[in-house]
């Protein structure tokens, strides 16, 4: 029987067609619910990386960039939130920078869950998941590292990937562009997701998503004053000092080796941004080139990304993208080796993290080197259905 007809058999009957896969959903359900509470728990409390201190800052008239860059003397950054996101970001989060910061981490952790759900849903559909395994990708996600990590931290994560699936689930060019270009804030994401978009001549998406990263620089230099050069690169100086190495992207063992022969700080910083770009370019053009679906697009793209450009654990969260997309495909090699890389990293870097903690060259090369999987079993399950639709 297909698994199309058994959809369309009522649940009662699932366990007499299908015990293992009940038993499974089960476990699952029993685990996500434990890893949900967790994260919710300490999502109330702990918002070590949530951006309140900028928006609280940007909210009083105060420059928060500025306030980093010169050592924050007062202490009015608080936790590990340097502000080194677009001022679009904070203008948004500007209504819980006004208020006490428990009361914005109860507000992030609810907007963070209600961004969850409609991202699951879109992704549910775009990849025409029937409803064992669209069961199965929203209780894995529930169950994985990087959402607890996500919402224990408040980081936004969950905002961009929202962002990301709208810019290829929607069908309204503004509503993409304006998807795309909020999706800058965070813009360790958005170099390859830009480059396929103006090699793929979606020029008017390309124009319509400069307006939301533009609009809230003037904003906020409406706001502050000042130079408005200044303001513009002022995020970029602090991503400078801020960011640290990653987990499996080609550009954390890059640094590493440059920090181990002792080279200096601007070489540290811009031989391994240069390697990084330079392999984004070399994956953008060969995504470009072939005809792939908007589906399959959307998660090339997606993980070229994370092999490409700086990325930490928390930022895995993304790889419900190609999650969902192997498991609507058919059973292969490639699927089964690209859902165990997830499994990876979802589950297993948990694990190794507490067992060696830190930033290690051998652990970075392992992490790199099963995000390549992946990126292999991605790349080879969508060379079987080259019939891109338009984005």
């Amino acid at each position: 029987m297909s698994s199309q007809t058994i959809d369309h058999i009522g649940l009662g009957k699932l366990w007499r067609l299908h015990p293992q896969r009940c038993v499974v959903l089960f476990v699952l359900l029993v685990a996500a619910a434990i890893s949900s509470s967790v994260a919710i728990k300490e999502a109330l409390v702990t918002g070590i990386d949530f951006q309140w201190s900028a928006a609280h800052l940007l909210d009083a008239g105060r420059d928060p960039w500025m306030t980093y860059l010169s050592g924050d003397k007062g202490h009015e950054i608080i936790l590990g939130q340097q502000p080194n996101y677009l001022p679009e970001l904070y203008e948004l989060l500007m209504p819980l920078g006004a208020m006490q910061f428990s009361h914005a981490l109860a507000w992030w952790c609810g907007i963070n869950l209600l961004l969850l759900g409609l991202t699951l849903a879109m992704v549910c559909r775009l990849f025409k998941l029937d409803r064992f395994h669209a069961a199965l990708a929203v209780l894995l996600i529930l169950c994985s590292t990087p959402f607890r990590v996500t919402m224990s931290n408040g980081q936004h994560g969950i905002f961009i990937l929202f962002l990301l699936t709208s810019l290829y689930y929607l069908s309204n060019s503004v509503l993409k562009g304006f998807s795309l270009g909020l999706s800058y804030s965070k813009y360790s994401f958005a170099p390859l997701f830009v480059l396929v978009t103006l090699m793929r001549r979606r020029f008017g998406i390309f124009l319509l998503s400069l307006i939301p990263p533009l609009s809230g620089l003037l904003i906020a230099w409406r706001l502050l004053g000042g130079n408005l050069l200044t303001l513009a690169i002022e995020p970029l100086k602090t991503s400078r000092i801020a960011m640290g190495p990653g987990d499996a992207d080609i550009m954390t063992p890059a640094e590493l080796l440059l920090r181990y022969a002792h080279a200096s700080p601007s070489l540290v910083y811009l031989l391994p941004a240069l390697l990084g770009l330079g392999l984004g370019i070399a994956a953008a053009v060969v995504i470009s080139r072939f005809d792939f679906s908007g589906e399959a697009e959307f998660v090339l793209v997606t993980v070229f990304t994370l092999l490409c450009f700086k990325h930490v654990l928390y930022d895995y969260v993304v790889l419900l993208v190609p999650l969902a997309f192997l498991l609507a495909s058919a059973r292969s090699k490639a699927r089964l080796w690209g859902l165990l890389a997830i499994g990876y990293f979802w589950f297993a870097t948990s694990v190794l993290n507490r067992m060696r903690p830190g930033v290690h060259l051998d652990t970075s090369l392992l992490n790199l080197m099963m995000l390549s999987v992946l990126c292999v079993a991605v790349v080879r399950t969508c060379r079987r259905s080259l019939s891109r639709q338009p984005l």
